[in-house]
């Protein structure tokens, strides 16, 4: 394996936009569209992901939408892990999260990368990632609200890497996944703060 930085920009920006445009394919999106002739964006909380599919098409659907967005996360971080070592399957993972928050393909309005977040960095950090998991599902059945636990479980990544004393990209990466996931559930948070969030199981 070689390390990320024996290798010069051009290939690196490669892989990153190959990771990006990974995460271009929204599962939900075109679930939706076969389905119901829907923009699933136009529906419900109006974001195509995992949650939203489920409300709006069922638990076959969602479990599918989860799947391939997970599995895209993987498929980021191994290939840039595989291609250039730790450090590029980071930026490959940060990159396909972001693809699937921002994808040009669908005028920049995707889901809110919480599967694919998980995908990304199970293959760099399983053990972490299996915590964080954890941590939030706990949220989850205890408090009935998917938002407060999947930012309670992403909020366990940088936590765990600053108990470790993780340094360079990956601990910077961790904590702008965080932040990234904060901003993505900005709405969720103020309707948890006004308790209008829909809790788990609630039809649209």
């Amino acid at each position: 394996m070689i390390s990320v930085e024996v290798y010069d920009v051009k290939y690196i920006i490669l892989l990153m936009a190959g990771a990006y445009l990974l995460g271009n394919i929204s599962p939900s999106y075109l679930l939706a569209k076969k389905q119901k002739n829907v923009d699933i964006r136009d529906v419900g909380s109006g974001n195509a992901g995992t949650t939203n599919a489920l409300r709006f098409m069922g638990k076959k659907a969602a479990l599918f939408v989860f799947l391939v967005d997970f599995f895209k996360g993987i498929l980021a971080s191994y290939i840039g892990y595989r291609l250039g070592g730790l450090d590029m399957g980071y930026l490959c993972g940060i990159s396909v999260i972001i693809g699937h928050v921002f994808p040009v393909l669908l005028k920049f309005k995707g889901g809110k990368g919480v599967a694919t977040s998980i995908g990304a960095m199970i293959v760099l950090e399983p053990i972490m990632v299996l915590i964080s998991v954890a941590v939030g599902v706990l949220f989850i059945a205890k408090f009935r609200y998917v938002s407060l636990g999947a930012i309670v479980g992403i909020m366990m990544f940088p936590a765990q890497m600053v108990f470790h004393g993780e340094t360079g990209i990956s601990m910077v990466i961790s904590v702008l996944l965080w932040l990234f996931i904060l901003y993505t559930h900005r709405t969720n948070i103020s309707r948890l703060m006004c308790g209008e969030e829909r809790k788990l199981g609630e039809k649209l």
